[in-house]
C-alpha cells in the first residue's frame, strides 16, 4: 500500500517537475534567437543605378548659370558611374557608408572669328568632363524592432571637378582643372517595415549643414525578397545640396543643385534579417 502511494506521489511529483521545467523552457528566449540577436547583419548593394536628373544653378567666377539636365541626355554625356551601399548592424548599433560618383564628358568645336581681315578663323576643339562625388559615412540607432525604425548620423562630403581641355594647332591654350569638396554633418531616420514574407518598405530622410552649406536627401522604395540573401530595390532618391556662396575667388564658388530620379538596386544580406 505505502509502496503504491509513494510510487503514486513520485509519479506525481515526477509530472509535476516536468510541467515545471516545460513552462520555464516555454517562458525562456529560445537559446538560438538570443544567439542571432548578437550577431552581425549586413547589407550590401555592390551596384546600384540611380537614373539622375539635375536641376539648380551654379556659379563659376562671377558668373552664374542655369543647371537642368534630363536623364536621357546626361546617357548621352555619361562618362563614368560607380556607386555603392553598405549597412552593418550588431544589436540596436549600426554603421553605413554611401558612395555615389557619375563623370560627364562632352566634345564641341568652336570657331573664334580673325582678330584682323588678313588673319583666319581659328578653330578649337574643347573636352570637358564634370565629375562628382557623393560619399557618407555615419552611424544608426534602431529604436524599434518590429518598425525597424533607426535615427541615423554622420558626415557627408561632396566633390564637384570640372575639367576643360583646349586644342588648337595655332596657339597654346592651357587647361582647366579644378575641385571643390564640401563636407557637413546630417541627422534623419530610416523607417523599413515589413509588409509581406517577400515585401518590405524602404525609406530613409535626412538633413545636414556645416558653415554656409545645406544638404538634404529623401528615398522611398519597395524591396522585394526573392531570396533569403537577396532583394531587388525599386524606388526614388532625391537628393539636394546648396554650398552657399563660397570665396570670390574659388573658381566654382557656389553649386546649388537636385538631384532626383528612380533608384534600382540588388541588395545582398548576410546574417540574421
Amino acid at each position: 500500500m505505502w509502496r503504491d502511494v509513494s510510487e503514486a506521489v513520485g509519479g506525481r511529483a515526477t509530472r509535476g517537475v516536468a510541467t515545471v521545467v516545460a513552462a520555464l523552457a516555454l517562458l525562456a528566449p529560445p537559446p538560438a534567437l538570443a544567439q542571432q540577436s548578437d550577431q552581425w547583419e549586413v547589407t550590401v548593394a555592390p551596384l546600384y543605378f540611380w537614373a539622375s536628373e539635375l536641376d539648380g544653378r551654379t556659379t563659376v567666377g562671377s558668373t552664374t548659370v542655369p543647371v537642368f539636365l534630363e536623364f536621357a541626355d546626361a546617357v548621352d554625356n555619361l562618362g563614368g558611374s560607380f556607386s555603392f551601399h553598405f549597412e552593418a548592424r550588431k544589436g540596436r548599433w549600426g554603421v553605413l557608408s554611401d558612395l555615389f560618383f557619375i563623370r560627364l564628358s562632352s566634345e564641341s568645336t568652336f570657331t573664334i572669328p580673325a582678330a584682323t581681315p588678313t588673319s583666319a578663323d581659328l578653330t578649337i576643339d574643347g573636352d570637358f568632363d564634370l565629375d562628382n562625388t557623393v560619399f557618407e559615412l555615419g552611424a544608426s540607432y534602431l529604436v524599434s524592432e518590429p518598425a525597424r525604425f533607426a535615427v541615423i548620423g554622420g558626415l557627408r562630403t561632396y566633390s564637384l571637378s570640372p575639367k576643360l581641355e583646349f586644342s588648337t594647332s595655332a596657339v597654346q591654350i592651357a587647361p582647366i582643372d579644378v575641385s571643390r569638396t564640401s563636407a557637413n554633418v546630417f541627422g534623419g531616420f530610416t523607417y523599413r517595415p515589413q509588409l509581406s514574407e517577400k515585401l518590405s518598405f524602404v525609406s530613409r530622410g535626412d538633413i545636414g549643414g556645416g558653415s554656409a552649406e545645406f544638404t538634404w536627401s529623401g528615398m522611398l522604395g519597395i524591396e522585394y525578397r526573392f531570396r533569403p540573401w537577396g532583394g531587388l530595390v525599386l524606388g526614388y532618391k532625391a537628393l539636394g545640396i546648396d554650398t552657399g556662396g563660397g570665396d570670390d575667388d574659388q573658381v566654382v564658388s557656389e553649386y546649388d543643385v537636385t538631384h532626383y530620379g528612380p533608384i534600382f538596386g540588388l541588395n545582398l544580406h548576410l546574417g540574421r534579417r
